[in-house]
């Protein structure tokens, strides 16, 4: 997707964002892509600094997350991909906010009812999200759709 994005336009930056423990392989994804206009933050910011970053972006491509929530206190249009959690009650409440969900019959697999434990070990409802999907939205978030 990163190497999709800076392909398709000239003066796109990513940057891989998380938390230390996600260091090793935000560098690893870097270095798949092989571009200088991409780079590796992940460990690298205070709670302050991200929410600086969100400021400067245009875009932000997350999971159901934490960053997805921290994002709705700033400008960037964020592109949620939910899975196991449904939006319908765990949704960002920003108006700058994509949400892309399959609704798949065994979600969501994650629940306060199931004491947000879950027996799945095939995240389906992940890998029906496309890349194409995910490119639409970025672009769209551009207004370049």
């Amino acid at each position: 997707m990163a190497r999709r994005l800076l392909a398709w336009e000239g003066d796109l930056h990513v940057a891989f964002t998380g938390a230390p423990s996600e260091r090793s392989v935000a560098r690893r994804l870097v270095e798949a892509v092989g571009s200088d206009r991409c780079f590796c933050l992940a460990g690298e910011t205070t709670m302050r600094e991200l929410l600086v970053l969100y400021c400067m972006a245009d875009v932000l491509v997350t999971n159901d997350s934490g960053p997805a929530h921290f994002a709705a206190l700033t400008p960037v249009h964020t592109v949620v991909l939910f899975g196991p959690e449904t939006p319908a009650r765990f949704g960002t409440l920003s108006p700058r906010s994509t949400v892309l969900y399959k609704a798949l019959d065994c979600s969501p697999c994650v629940t306060a009812f199931n004491n947000r434990l879950s027996r799945c070990r095939d995240n389906r409802c992940m890998q029906a999200i496309s890349v194409d999907e995910v490119f639409e939205a970025v672009c769209a978030a551009l207004g370049k759709a």
